[in-house]
C-alpha cells in the first residue's frame, strides 16, 4: 500500500514561492541565503553570502516541483513513491555540479561547492554580474551588434566544444540561460543534467520533461527520446535567431506536425533576411534548426569550422553610391587637395562662441569622402610642420657655420700681431744681439 504522508502546510514557503526565505544558513553557517533570483522544473537559484570568504555568490537548489514540495527548510516528496525518483534526482544532480567542476572554460559558469542539505543538494557557483541575452532581447534601446552577436556565437561553440568532448550535455540552452558580464562575454549557466534520468520515464514524471517552445528541439519533447550534441546545437541555433531576427523559431512540435502532414514548414530562414551578415553565417543557423537531427550540424568544432572558413574568404566591400554623384574621384581629391592648401595659407582665427544657426538642409555625401578629406588635411598639416622644422634646422645649420668661419678669422688675425718667436737658441742669441 502506498504511503499516505500529512503534511502541515503553515510549515511550507508557500507563500513564498516554496524557497528558502532570506536569512536561511547553510552548511552550518558558511552560506547565507540573500534572495531568490530564479526557478525552473528542476531547481530554486538564490543570491547568497560566503561568509567565510566574505563574497556573493550563486546557490542552486535541487528542487524538483513535480513531487516535491517544502518542509519547513527541508525538501519532501509528496508521495512515498517518489522518494526514489528524488534521490536519483539529487544524485544526478551532485554529478552534474562535478562534472561541471571539471570544465574550467572562460564562458561556462564555475562551481566551487556541492553539498547536500535539507534532504537535497546545493551548488555554489560563480557569480557573474551581467545580464542575460533574454534582457537584452527584451530591451530594445540597447540592440546587440553583428560583430557582438558574432563573438557570442564563437565563444558559446567553444564552450559547448569542451562540454561535449567531455561527454556530456547541456540540454537547456535559451537566452535566459547565457549571461553577459561587464566585457559582453558569454557565460553558459544551468546545465540540466538532471533531466537525462527523467527523460527515461514515461509514466508518472513524464512533467519532468522540461522544455522552452522555440528553442528546445523536437527530441526534448519525447520521453526516451535519443539526445545528442545536435541537440544543443539546435538549441543554440534558436537562441542566436532570436537576437538576430527579434522573434523566437516556431516550436519544434509544431514543424513537425506541418512536415508530417506535408505541410510547409512554418519556420522562415536567416538566410537572404539580413544583408548585416554574411549568408554562409545564416546559412549555417539555418541549418542547426533543422527539423531531423541527421540534417544539422553534428558538432561545435563543425559550426567554428564553418565561421572560420567564411572569415578567411575574400569579402567583395561594396561603395555606397552617392544619390548626386556627377564627380569623379579624381575630381574630388583635386578639390579637396586645393581646399587644404587654401587653409594652410589663411591665418589661423580664434574660435568664436557657439551661436545658433538655422539647420540647412541635408546633402548626402558618403561617410568615405569625410573620411578621405580628414585624412588628407593630416597628412597636408603633418607634411608642413616637417617643412618648418627642417627650415629651422637648416637656418640653426646656417649660424652656427657663420659663428665658427669667424672665430677662425679672428685667431688667424691675432696669430698674424704676435712676433714670431725663436725656434732655437742661435735665433735667440742673434735677436738678442741684433
Amino acid at each position: 500500500m502506498e504511503e499516505t504522508r500529512i503534511i502541515d502546510f503553515s510549515d511550507t514557503y508557500e507563500a513564498l514561492g516554496q524557497a528558502l526565505p532570506a536569512g536561511t544558513e547553510l552548511l552550518g553557517g558558511k552560506f547565507k541565503i540573500d534572495e531568490q533570483i530564479g526557478s525552473g522544473g528542476f531547481g530554486i537559484t538564490y543570491l547568497a553570502k560566503d561568509i567565510y570568504l566574505d563574497r556573493d555568490v550563486v546557490i542552486k537548489e535541487c528542487f524538483p516541483e513535480a513531487f516535491c514540495c517544502r518542509f519547513g527548510a527541508q525538501v519532501r516528496v509528496t508521495s512515498a513513491r517518489y522518494e526514489a525518483q528524488h534521490r536519483k534526482s539529487v544524485d544526478m544532480f551532485m554529478l552534474e555540479a562535478r562534472s561541471i567542476a571539471k570544465l574550467r572554460h572562460p564562458n561556462i559558469v564555475g562551481v566551487h561547492q556541492v553539498f547536500e542539505e535539507n534532504m537535497t543538494a546545493y551548488m555554489v557557483l560563480d557569480l557573474i554580474h551581467g545580464r542575460d541575452l533574454l534582457d537584452i532581447i527584451e530591451d530594445d534601446s540597447d540592440p546587440l551588434s553583428p560583430d557582438q552577436i558574432r563573438d557570442i556565437l564563437v565563444k558559446t561553440l567553444d564552450a559547448m566544444d569542451l562540454i561535449h568532448r567531455n561527454d556530456l550535455l547541456h540540454r537547456d540552452i535559451s537566452p535566459d540561460n547565457i549571461l553577459l558580464d561587464k566585457w559582453g562575454s558569454p557565460s553558459l549557466i544551468d546545465f540540466g543534467a538532471a533531466r537525462e534520468e527523467a527523460s527515461k520515464k514515461s509514466n508518472d514524471v513524464t512533467t519532468m520533461l522540461m522544455v522552452k517552445d522555440g528553442y528546445s528541439p523536437h527530441e526534448f519533447y519525447i520521453a526516451g527520446g535519443q539526445q545528442q550534441p545536435c541537440s544543443d546545437l539546435y538549441a543554440l541555433g534558436a537562441t542566436i535567431y532570436h537576437l538576430i531576427s527579434g522573434e523566437a523559431p516556431p516550436n519544434s512540435q509544431e514543424r513537425v506536425a506541418a512536415l508530417t502532414n506535408n505541410d510547409h514548414d512554418p519556420y522562415l530562414p536567416l538566410a537572404g533576411r539580413f544583408t548585416q551578415y554574411e549568408r554562409d553565417f545564416l546559412e549555417a543557423i539555418d541549418k542547426s534548426l533543422s527539423v531531423p537531427p541527421k540534417d544539422r550540424i553534428a558538432s561545435a568544432r563543425g559550426w567554428l569550422s564553418l565561421i572560420e572558413t567564411e572569415s578567411k574568404k575574400v569579402k567583395m566591400v561594396k561603395m555606397p553610391e552617392a544619390r548626386m554623384a556627377s564627380k569623379t574621384l579624381s575630381e574630388l581629391v583635386h578639390e579637396t587637395n586645393k581646399h587644404v592648401l587654401n587653409a594652410s595659407q589663411k591665418p589661423r582665427a580664434k574660435p568664436a562662441r557657439a551661436v545658433a544657426s538655422v539647420p540647412q538642409p541635408k546633402s548626402y555625401r558618403p561617410a568615405w569622402v569625410d573620411e578621405f578629406n580628414r585624412e588628407t588635411t593630416e597628412a597636408e598639416l603633418r607634411k608642413q610642420e616637417q617643412n618648418r622644422a627642417m627650415a629651422e634646422a637648416q637656418r640653426l645649420a646656417e649660424l652656427e657655420r657663420v659663428a665658427i668661419a669667424e672665430q677662425e678669422e679672428i685667431e688667424r688675425q691675432l696669430m698674424a700681431r704676435e712676433p714670431e718667436k725663436p725656434r732655437n737658441i742661435l735665433d735667440w742669441a742673434l735677436h738678442r744681439t741684433g
